[in-house]
């Protein structure tokens, strides 16, 4: 949102962000679009690696209600973040984020993550058997944090 604003000035016609979800067969993709601009090839290999950021002079979210408890100016970008914890978020679900960039129009955003739940390689947290039962009622593999050596997956009988 950054690179369109930046890119097309704050004019009250900004080309729209377009965002599609499909549920595959095994996958749910989402594909986030943009027209800010897209990302040099020159840059497209650093813009995975932490603190990495594009964002010049920073990018100020302005805090318009002085009575609120986080008063004051917050950075709202260019902290380098935001695409290795989504790519490592993905990962962790089992699926991955890539980018597919066109310099001097703009960038798509791809996350793909397992639809069904038996592929999901974490293990879901438990507190009590009311609730592993209706996980394990699936088939998934849970864990009660309170013994990280219980893992099991109940089966209603």
């Amino acid at each position: 949102m950054r690179a369109v604003v930046e890119q097309h000035g704050r004019t009250s016609s900004l080309p729209p962000i377009e965002v599609l979800l499909v549920a595959g067969l095994e996958n749910v993709t989402i594909r986030i679009s943009d027209r800010g601009g897209g990302i040099p090839r020159s840059e497209i290999d650093y813009v995975f690696n932490y603190t990495y950021t594009t964002a010049r002079g920073g990018t100020i979210l302005r805090n318009e209600n002085p009575g609120s408890e986080s008063g004051g100016n917050a950075p709202m970008a260019g902290y380098g973040y935001g695409l290795p914890l989504s790519r490592l978020y993905a990962k962790y679900f089992n699926g991955d984020l890539i980018l597919a960039s066109v310099e001097g129009y703009g960038t798509d955003a791809i996350v793909y993550l397992k639809r069904n739940a038996a592929d999901a390689d974490e293990v879901l947290p438990v507190f009590n058997r009311t609730s592993a039962r209706q996980y394990g009622s699936v088939g998934i593999p849970i864990a009660d944090w309170s013994n990280p050596h219980f893992t099991t997956s109940w089966r209603r009988s």
